[in-house]
């Protein structure tokens, strides 16, 4: 009996950078992010795995991080995608995106962005992403990238913080009005 095919690849998430402005607590790389940070790929480095990734059908290609925004050139590799026929979305903590910043990614043409909200109120949510007004910040980046006609998910990390936040963080999410809630279980690692 012949070895069936293998399914086409439907999304690679592509950790762009260790670089970040945050200093989540679950954050396995905030000890080593500036000397990891160089072995970032460079631009024509990933440039060939987009070009690789295109022949294994075309799956959606998710910038993330660290902080994806704090590459220079995101919107050079989004566009090489697109080029591709390659779907993309941006997975980022919102807290860099005023409204100039939120055209150019809709400009990019991301399919959706997903902003991290890791609890249902400023100081939960804070506490574990380290930097006091990050929960403000996530949610004008929201109101922003809303503002320019973004599809918005938002991703949250469940664990002891704010286990006890379900609900309210539910009902935060149907108030800012995004498409979908992704729930994530904190995985210890190191």
């Amino acid at each position: 009996m012949p070895t069936p095919p293998f399914p086409p690849l439907r999304l690679l998430f592509w950790e762009s950078t260790v670089r970040c402005n945050l200093a989540c607590s679950h954050c396995r790389r905030i000890e080593t992010a500036d000397e990891a940070a160089r072995d970032d790929l460079t631009t024509a480095e990933f440039r060939r795995v987009l070009d690789s990734t295109a022949s294994l059908g075309k799956p959606i290609i998710v910038f993330s991080g660290g902080e994806p925004l704090m590459r220079n050139d995101w919107e050079i590799l989004a566009a090489h995608a697109r080029s591709l026929g390659l779907p993309t979305a941006l997975a980022t903590n919102g807290t860099l995106v005023d409204g100039p910043l939120a055209g150019r990614i809709a400009a990019a043409g991301f399919r959706r962005v997903s902003i991290s909200l890791d609890g249902a109120d400023a100081a939960t949510h804070d506490a574990f992403r380290r930097v006091q007004g990050s929960f403000e910040r996530a949610l004008a980046g929201i109101a922003h990238l809303r503002a320019a006609g973004m599809p918005m998910q938002v991703n949250a990390t469940i664990a002891a913080h704010n286990v006890d936040q379900l609900d309210d963080l539910y009902a935060l999410v149907r108030k800012i009005d995004v498409e979908a809630l992704h729930l994530f279980l904190l995985v210890p690692v190191g």
